[in-house]
């Protein structure tokens, strides 16, 4: 293959990962790049549909707070070579999974895509959807087929009609894309550069002046709007590469984006003085009465420039200005700083408000201790990293409130723990360590394995399997699991728990070893699918249920806990209470 896709360099060197995935990997890789995700492990284990009767469909990812959707199929080639080409049926698959995610008769879907599809509807319900992503993934190059390239589109505007129709009020974009080596490149290349649009552009704008210090200089201007909004049809999402989102859209939650509109529309003399204007990270300018910028990214302003692009919602007749930066600095931090302080006056993720609160500085600190593991405490400034296991601070959070016993808000609630002082300061406290996070988030990430382990049987499953796989499935599963084996605990490693925020084990060097302690926890618990089914009916929703069908498994397991002991004796030495 081709070694200009620098990316695969890192791609095979994730051995393990691409053992545990298999063909999924690649797919995988593809939505931890373009999404900017921590745990792909534990977004694998929901979104990967079972592989069996999946009806032509392998992950389907809902991200409520972007806004987006992915419905992906993949394909991967064995021992491809360069001048290989992507088999091109992959786009009436992509319409065979569409049909199942927009059917009427919900009951009538496949059980194993069933509850991600009912996921995916209540979120465009609500409105918290904008763009829905159809990926043909593969691991060849696009540019050697254009036929492909054509089925999508097709796909794309058949869909597009169908949503249309179906959810005419909601504004939902549908994007059919053929994901394959060039796109993931560029998708790498975002993620390990700021400017990804390397182009000399010249900008169609008012006169301005320059600023410069010793760490930066910049252009102050006006820049037309119709120049901006060309830019973007031509350069697509690249042009926001330094920008922690992208374009929003206009659903309920965006109502911003549909006054943008009105303001070009009815006031376009006014826009200036509307609008907060845009900040652009440029690799170098040169002004001489015409403006030169080599590189750029819009680091401020997404809203704005994706608002005024969007060809179907807006028709300009006379140009309007906006107020822009363009800015040259090469220090990394400064950079960081500049990224992160020009959107601190939008709402980012509620983990940015909190990432300098006292007890995720303390965290930081004490997981610094453990080389191979990282969490950055809701920290999103820094590096990216490789090779370690990363601590999301969202699931962190969510798994955490599970053990404790309140799953349903858990799995709900993954922006409101952030969001509310009260569920926060409940489980950020002081009695907090990094060794329970590590014992809690262990027993999460086991869960993840065990569902992938069962998932790879495929059609070897027993039957018994099979009642587990169609469990770990349903919405809200392991964050019910979690509840019960920490209710269940002390019956089943025999010893009395006087506080659970202490429980941790006594060595945390090999994360690995950590999850197999787990193993037989889980096998144990799991078998009692059947009593906690219920509570996961129409989603994990009912607090009184949840407790009752939780009870009811620890009364089980308290009438057999002699015979655990024996079973689970290698992790009972391993914990420290």
């Amino acid at each position: 293959m081709d070694r200009k896709f620098t990316f695969l360099n890192d791609f095979e060197g994730q051995k393990k990962f691409k053992e545990d995935y298999k063909d999924n990997a690649l797919l995988l890789y593809a939505l931890q790049l373009r999404f900017d995700i921590e745990d792909i492990d534990a977004v694998a284990a929901d979104a990967l549909t079972d592989g069996a009767n999946d009806k032509k469909c392998d992950l389907i990812f809902v991200e409520r707070e972007l806004g987006v959707a992915v419905v992906a199929q993949s394909y991967n080639k064995v021992n491809p070579n360069m001048d290989d080409t992507a088999k091109g049926n992959k786009a009436s698959d992509l319409n065979t999974a569409a049909a199942w995610v927009f059917k009427d008769e919900v009951e009538k879907v496949p059980s194993t895509i069933r509850d991600a599809v009912i996921e995916l509807r209540e979120a465009i319900k609500a409105q918290e959807i904008s763009t829905i992503y159809f990926w043909y993934v593969h691991n060849l190059d696009e540019t050697k087929n254009s036929i492909v390239e054509e089925e999508m589109y097709t796909m794309q505007e058949q869909v597009q009609a169908v949503v249309d129709t179906k959810y005419s009020s909601d504004s939902i974009r549908i994007s059919a894309m053929e994901v394959g080596l060039n796109t993931i490149q560029k998708w790498y290349d975002t993620s390990t550069r700021r400017i990804t649009i390397e182009d000399e552009i010249d900008v169609d704008c008012k006169e301005g002046f320059e600023i410069q210090t010793d760490k930066w200089r910049s252009f102050v201007t006006a820049v037309s709007g119709k120049w901006l909004r060309q830019l973007f049809l031509e350069k697509g999402e690249d042009l926001f590469s330094g920008n922690p989102r992208s374009y929003l859209g206009r659903g309920r939650k965006n109502t911003i984006n549909s006054g943008i509109i009105t303001s070009v529309q009815e006031e376009p003399q006014n826009f200036w003085v509307y609008n907060n204007g845009v900040t652009a990270l440029v690799n170098d300018f040169e002004y001489d009465k015409k403006l030169l910028i080599k590189g750029i990214t819009i680091i401020n302003g997404a809203q704005t420039t994706g608002a005024i692009s969007t060809p179907e919602e807006i028709q300009i007749k006379d140009d309007f200005y906006i107020p822009c930066r363009f800015i040259v600095c090469s220090d990394k931090t400064i950079i960081d700083s500049i990224i992160n302080n020009n959107n601190k006056q939008n709402k980012i993720l509620p983990s940015d408000l909190r990432s300098n609160d006292k007890q995720q500085e303390r965290l930081r600190k004490e997981f610094k201790k453990y080389s191979d593991l990282f969490y950055n405490g809701g920290r999103r400034d820094d590096k990216k990293v490789r090779n370690k296991v990363v601590f999301d601070p969202y699931f962190v959070a969510q798994t955490l409130l599970a053990y404790h016993g309140d799953s349903v808000t858990a799995y709900n609630g993954k922006q409101r723990i952030w969001e509310d002082d009260k569920l926060y300061t409940s489980i950020f406290m002081d009695q907090l360590s990094a060794e329970h996070i590590i014992f809690v988030y262990s027993l999460s990430k086991a869960i993840d394995t065990f569902k992938n382990k069962l998932r790879d049987k495929g059609a070897n499953r027993t039957e018994t399997e099979n009642k587990q796989i169609a469990f770990l499935s349903k919405r809200g599963s392991k964050m019910l699991l979690i509840a019960t084996i920490s209710s269940c605990l002390e019956d089943l490693i025999g010893r009395k728990i006087n506080d659970k925020w202490k429980l941790s084990f006594k060595n945390n060097s090999d994360f690995e070893q950590l999850k197999e302690y787990w193993e037989e926890i889980i096998s144990i618990i799991i078998s009692f699918n059947v009593n906690l089914g219920p509570a996961l009916e129409g989603g994990l929703k009912n607090k009184e249920l949840v407790k009752e069908k939780v009870q009811s498994v620890k009364d089980i397991v308290s009438s057999f806990k002699n015979s655990y002991s024996k079973m689970l004796e290698t992790i009972i030495n391993e914990i420290e209470y």
